[in-house]
Order: C-alpha cells, then structure tokens, then sequence
C-alpha cells in the first residue's frame, strides 16, 4: 500500500512569534517557498523545539517545513515518534500519524478521528477530500471542496491557474495531473464552481493505487489493458499510464498539464503540442499556435496577472506557476510580430516581460525579446530531478558543489535530446559527440557506446558509462543549459547556481575530500591520517597523525589510510580505480574479473568506492575537463596509475575516449 499521499496543505496554528522565531508553515496551496527557505525553518522549529515540546502546533510546524524540505523519510518517522510521547491525543498528532501511514484504511480513520475532534481546523480538510477521492465517495468529497474553497486555503492566484489550465482542455477530455496542490484547485473548481465539470481530471498519484484506477477506468468506459504495471516502480508506473492508456482509447482526447514531470512524458514528448496551460497529445501535426491564440485570448481570465486583485505576495501559489504561461504568449508574440501585427505584439511582449521580472526570469526572456539567442524558439523547460541533482552535489568548499560522478551518456543524451526536439540547431552542432577520429571496427563500438537507448533489467547499454568524444565547447554548452533548466524550475532548493566546469585548485581540492579545506591550493592544507599496523589495510588499531597535502606519496583519494596513500592497489592485490595496468597484473583474486581492473576500457561510473565527501571516479575511468581548455585531471582507464592521481594533469588536444568531464555548482544566491 502506498503512503497516504496527504496534500501539503495542513493549516497551521503556531502563535505569533517575535524577532528571529520561525514562521508558521503555510499550506502549498497557498504558499510555495523554495526547498532552502523550508529547510532553513525545518531548523528552526527544531531549535524551537527545545522550548516548546508541549506545543502541538510547534510540532505541525516542525514537521511540515521538514517534509517540504524534503528531509528523509526516517527523520520524519522520527519526528511522528517523538511528537507521539510529547503531546499524545492531540489533533496535531492525528494528522502526522495519517501522514505517515502507509495502510490508507488506517490512515482515514485517524484523519475521520482527528477532524471529530476538531471539525473547524482546515488541517484535515484536504487530506478527507483526497480520500474520499480515492475511496469514490462524490458527495462527500463534494462537500470537503466546498470547505476548502471557503477557507481560503487555496491561493486566488492558483484558483485562477487552475481556471485556465481546464479551459485549455477541449470538451470531454482526459487531464492528467501531478501532485496534491496541481490536482487538488482544479478538482475543487469543478465542484464547487462548476467550472469544466467535463474534463476528466486524472491524478497520476491516485492511479497508482490499483483500485482506485480500475474504478476511475470502468467509471469512464476506457479500456485498459496492462497486467505488468503494478511490479514496475513508481515512477515507471505513472510513465505507462502516460504513454499507453491514450493508445488504447484513440477515440478520447488526452492532456497533461505543463507543471508534470518530464520523466512521466518522456515516450511521448515528440507528440505533445503546447496549447495553453497544458499539452495535447496529438500523432498528427497540430496547430497549436490557434489553439494557443483561441485560448489565451478568448478563454483564459488573465486580469489576474496585470492587477493584484487580492494582495497576494510573490510567493503565493498561483504567482510560483505563472511562469508557465511564458512559453505559450512567447509563441503567440512571435506570431503576431511575423504578421506584422505590431499592437497586438507589443501587448504579449509586455505582458511576458511584467511576468518574467516577477518571476526572476529577465533576463532570458530579454535576450530571446531581443533576439539574442542562438534559436527560433523560445526557452522550454525540461523537467530536471531536482531531488536527484541537490542530492547528487556534494559540498566542497564555500559556495561550490561538485556532481558525485561524471556526466553519463544518459545525462549527456537528454541534453542532446532537448536540443534536436526544440531545434536548437547551432548548440546541437558543436555539442554532439565527435567520432571523426575513428575508423572500423571502433568507429562502430563508438557508436554503439554513444547510441541513445532504453536499459533494461537484462541489458544496460552503455548508459550509464561516462559521456566521452566530447568537446571542451560541448561540455560547456552542457553545463550552461544545465544552468539555464535548473534556475527555471520551481521548487529548486536555491534561488540562483551555476554549472560549470571546475578549475584545477577546486577539481583537486574535491578530489581529495577536504571537508574543512582552509585553502584553495591543495598544497596548502593539512589533514589528519589514520597509520594503521604494517601489512594491513584497516584494522582496530591505528595512531593518527596531521600530515601535509604537499607530502609527494599522498597520490590517492584513499590516502586517509596513510599506508596506502601512493599504492593503486589493496593489499589483496586487487585495483581501487580504473587504470591502465600492465597486461602481466592479475584480476582480482576471487573475481570472474579478465583484467587487473575488471575493465578492458570504460566502466560505468560509481564502479569504485567514493571519496570522503561522496565523489566517484575521481582517479581514473575517464580524465576530468577542467575549465582551462586542454587540461584534465584525475587520469583514466588509458593512464598508468602513477598519471591517474589526486595531483595529476593531464593534458589533451580535443574529444577522446579517455576524457569525459564532471560538473561543479557554485550557488550565487541561496
């Protein structure tokens, strides 16, 4: 059974607090803050915690910014327990266990028990409207969207969103949707309001539940066909239900509104048009600039953008999605000044600028307005893991982050992906990958190696190996539209980073896994060792010592343990890294392995342990871009061990099969 998928939209009763005091959680539909700000308050309530343990609504505080904040689910789990002995019956209480319940039976009684107890506290009102969802009981989910639109728990701004996301939707059609506060507006417009009752409102969450999903089909009369969806994962579920349920039912219309996930669309993104707040499926050529131009400028209510009827501050609800609207009037602006409709143009481009400065967004919007970039389309988001990223860079130094593995051909594909699809034809040319230095039989594994393919259970491919014959200009294009994606998308933990390639001092300073590097040259700095007993690798016993990073043995990011500080090999015999060995190395004793490294060329990144701070590969497998063009550091499965270290530069004169590139973040504004 699946976690009770509580909408983030549980009301909070903290006090009014004074000075520096953390500020009550509001509901996401309501509010939207970035990932920082509710970590930064989730550490807050928890110093508040201190003083107020009694407290329910300090508790619900606590609770809710560490969730927003995307904390694990074993510190929530934790936090439920310890709510559980501080403030036992409470309705605060109540609500978390639901939260946290993963039988959705048990889970509504302690919401059903949590609302008796306090029938006026909106907590519980979005939760019981979900359920009551699920479980298809229409009057009394019925009655939980009237409760919900009366408390103003819903953003005017994202009721007026919703509005103009189901009326990008034709009559009778199919709209799927994605989270709790995306779902949640436009099914409460449908009921109370009766807005596009007609629109057949599809949450991906709620499918998930096999129940819930045959039901909604049968319901509907849409046929559905597909034994093996329940032993996928998640997130492959809710991609099949995207790519297979309108093949079944070619007579039915089907949407998706803009703020999915581009991994659920993936399948299908060559047959999505953009027609407003949501995309068509289509298998034939659309117009979708009429229908943009019917919706936008006779269906949608978009007084609400140019006049602040209600008050609201920038980061409300609705305000956080607007963005959404940039893609759809930048087409339409670009229509009417093709035609020479020069008033017509000169409105949408104001428009689209009012709505780009208050979202952050000028200067990209002002360099397309301008006609400074390199395309003929205007920027499309790609829907980035932004979960996956901020857990994937780890801290070095200061402001700046490095990848914990090398860009991937998986990475490096949908990069190119994205170019080809939106026709960015001048960054495709000088970023795809470079095989005119291969003849037959290699010129043919290159291309098997750099193909764009689907892993399997049973096959891999080569995704997951390091992007390689790459140019030093491509992996700057990379590492700009990563930057580019990235400071687009909503509900990113920083406000502003960039990608990019690191220099020598930081790609060495990560590598070797400073935690508290007092300089940028790594020479500079000292570290404490663990010296353990000769002819052991680790034991029990060992005696520390501060040594210098300018001894010339320390060579290896494994040089913590000083006994093998310049040694590429364990004390088994057996390769930490990816190096080029002599033929006459044995593999490791115990392994099928052929080769002293268990690789003939590449391997797949994370093949190795990581260093201290969680990076992968930094020696060998590939050497590593730096941003001074024709250095590398770090060596490869095509160096000798003594040209892979921590202190190695290697140098190259163009794209190889022996140089790939990681890519460091420098966060600008948190």
């Amino acid at each position: 059974m699946l976690k009770l998928n509580l909408v983030l939209a549980l009301m909070l009763f903290s006090a009014i607090l004074q000075g520096a005091s953390p500020q009550p959680i509001a509901a996401k539909t309501k509010v939207i803050k970035p990932v920082a700000w509710y970590e930064e308050q989730a550490r807050a309530w928890e110093q508040e915690m201190a003083n107020q343990k009694s407290s329910p609504a300090s508790w619900m505080n606590y609770y809710m910014a560490s969730r927003y904040a995307l904390r694990p689910e074993e510190l929530l789990s934790h936090i439920a327990d310890d709510m559980r002995a501080a403030v036992p019956g409470s309705f605060e209480l109540l609500c978390v266990q639901a939260w946290q319940e993963t039988d959705r039976a048990k889970a509504l009684q302690l919401l059903d028990k949590a609302y008796a107890l306090r029938p006026d506290n909106v907590a519980t009102y979005a939760a019981l409207f979900l359920e009551n969802e699920f479980y298809g009981r229409e009057e009394t989910r019925k009655a939980f969207s009237q409760k919900l639109f009366s408390s103003g728990q819903v953003s005017q701004s994202l009721l007026h969103y919703s509005y103009n996301v189901l009326m990008s939707v034709e009559k009778d059609a199919v709209l799927f949707t994605e989270a709790d506060h995306i779902t949640l507006p436009i099914m409460v417009l449908q009921d109370v309001l009766q807005v596009r009752p007609d629109v057949k409102v599809f949450s991906l969450d709620l499918l998930l539940e096999p129940a819930y999903r045959n039901r909604k089909f049968n319901t509907l009369g849409l046929q559905w066909s597909d034994g093996t969806i329940g032993a996928l994962p998640p997130v492959e579920q809710k991609k099949r239900l995207c790519a297979t349920l309108p093949g079944q039912n070619k007579t039915v219309k089907f949407y998706y509104t803009l703020t999915l996930g581009q991994e659920n669309i993936a399948a299908i993104k060559n047959q999505l048009y953009v027609v407003g707040l949501a995309s068509q499926l289509s298998t034939e050529r659309l117009d979708n600039l009429a229908i943009i131009k019917e919706n936008l400028e006779n269906r949608f209510l978009l007084d609400y953008l140019t006049v602040n009827f209600d008050g609201e501050g920038e980061s409300a609800a609705g305000k956080v999605l607007q963005t959404n609207y940039l893609v759809p009037m930048l087409l339409l602006h670009e229509h009417y000044q093709k035609t020479g409709d020069i008033k017509h143009a000169q409105y949408w481009e104001g428009l689209v600028v009012k709505l780009a400065a208050e979202s952050g967004k000028e200067a990209l919007v002002n360099n397309f307005l301008a006609g400074k970039t390199d395309e003929t389309t205007p920027f499309v988001p790609y829907a980035l893991n932004l979960k996956k990223i901020e857990e994937d860079f780890k801290f070095v130094k200061d402001n700046v982050y490095a990848a914990d593995a090398e860009v991937t051909n998986a990475d490096y594909n949908n990069f190119l992906g994205y170019l080809q699809d939106n026709k960015r034809t001048e960054i495709y040319e000088k970023a795809q990958f470079d095989l005119s230095q291969y003849q037959e039989p290699a010129l043919s594994f290159m291309k098997s190696y750099i193909v764009r393919l689907t892993p399997s259970k049973k096959k891999k491919y080569f995704t997951n190996h390091p992007a390689i014959n790459v140019s030093y200009q491509g992996a700057l294009a990379y590492c700009d539209w990563l930057t580019e994606q990235y400071n687009n998308a909503p509900g990113r933990k920083y406000q502003k980073v960039k990608f990019r390639l690191p220099s020598v001092n930081e790609w060495q300073v990560a590598a070797a896994s400073l935690r508290n590097a007092k300089s940028w040259v790594l020479d500079e700095n000292m570290v404490e060792v663990k010296i353990f007993e000769p002819g052991h690798d680790i034991s029990k016993k060992y005696e520390t010592k501060t040594v210098s990073m300018a001894d010339k043995d320390i060579l290896y990011p494994w040089f913590r343990y000083y006994n093998m500080r310049n040694s590429p090999l364990n004390s088994r015999g057996c390769s930490l890294g990816n190096f080029r060995y002599p033929d006459q190395l044995k593999p490791c004793p115990g392994t099928k392995a052929t080769t002293a490294d268990g690789f003939w060329l590449m391997g797949p990144v994370k093949s190795y342990f990581p260093n201290d701070i969680g990076l992968y590969d930094v020696v060998g497998n590939v050497a590593e871009m730096t941003n001074e063009e024709g250095r590398a550091c770090g060596g490869s499965w095509n160096h000798p061990p003594e040209e892979s270290t921590i202190k190695s530069i290697n140098l190259y004169q163009g794209p190889g099969d022996d140089i790939g590139f990681r890519v460091f973040m420098e966060v600008l504004t948190k």
